[in-house]
């Protein structure tokens, strides 16, 4: 057993979503944690499921000292907040030097507080190049209309190829009309790993007719891992299917098996619509008790 009250308490924040019973005993060890940093840290990971601490969860991010680890567990915290702790947030993320970290924090806050969208939008812009695309992929999940065009001035203002492709991606699904120009980005950058990130974003929000432009990108990666990010995007894409193409199917079946076992659970869910029109119901049932199977075998 974890003996470490930090360590213990941190495990326990991981597994509390799908173990709630162990939420009383992960709240104790957090409390019991006696770095600020930490403490804060874990407890923003918990009051997600623990509503009625937040406040003592936002009092404790704002005391970390460590300005990154304070963003970090503001940043946890924003889109669970109450109105009511909505003011002492923002007054922290403000509080924040650091433009990346302030923005980030800003850009999390926003989803709640629409007014500050433009000094979200502003202190993204202020950011060095490399540090943009998070947030505007935060930022533009809320932006009107009025302000998306100034989103997309800033990501392509963006010199470094690949962070510009990165930005455009995250911007594409609230502006369809660059998802054309978000694609060829993308195509542009040399290092075909690097396409993994911008495709896997881009994947699943494509029209029917550039879905053949990204899968002959996908299979152009030569790294397994990263191919099987992009294979993921695209199985999430309603116009994608697998159910003609055999090969296709076991092409991307081998391809997404790379990835870790969450990721290829949360794959075969996007998958069981061919696994049934492929093989039947029975067929899905055969591969979740597999599934169970190897978990009892392999915890």
């Amino acid at each position: 057993s974890i003996t470490d009250d930090r360590d213990r308490a941190y495990a326990l924040s991981k597994l509390a979503s799908q173990l709630p019973e162990i939420l009383p005993e992960a709240l104790e060890a957090a409390r019991a944690i006696t770095d600020k940093s930490d403490r804060g840290n874990v407890l923003s990971n918990l009051a997600p499921h623990l509503p009625e601490i937040l406040p003592e969860a936002l009092e404790a991010a704002r005391a970390i000292t460590d300005e990154s680890s304070r963003a970090r567990a503001l940043r946890e915290l924003a889109p669970h907040l109450p109105q009511i702790l909505l003011p002492q947030a923002l007054e922290a993320a403000r509080a924040i030097t650091d433009k990346s970290d302030r923005a980030n924090v800003l850009s999390e806050l926003a989803s709640q507080l629409p007014k500050i969208l433009p000094e979200a939008l502003e202190m993204v812009q202020a950011n060095d190049e490399w540090r943009r695309p998070y947030a505007l992929e935060t930022l533009a999940k809320h932006l009107p209309e009025s302000l998306l065009p100034q989103a997309l001035e800033v990501a392509r203002a963006i010199t470094d190829s690949s962070v510009m492709a990165r930005a455009l991606s995250g911007l594409a699904p609230q502006l369809p009309q660059i998802l054309p120009e978000a694609l060829e980005a993308a195509r542009e950058l040399t290092d075909k790993s690097r396409r993994a990130y911008p495709l896997s974003t881009l994947a699943p929000h494509c029209p029917q007719s550039l879905l053949p432009e990204v899968l002959e990108m996908a299979q152009a990666i030569q790294s397994e891992y990263h191919r099987a990010r992009v294979f993921s995007g695209l199985i999430k894409n309603p116009g994608f299917s697998l159910q003609d193409d055999v090969s296709l199917w076991q092409e991307f079946l081998h391809t997404l098996a790379c990835r870790d076992r969450q990721d290829f659970l949360r794959n075969l869910v996007n998958l069981s619509p061919t696994i049934i029109s492929l093989g039947g119901k029975e067929a899905l049932a055969a591969i979740v008790e597999a599934i169970q199977d190897v978990s009892r075998w392999w915890p």
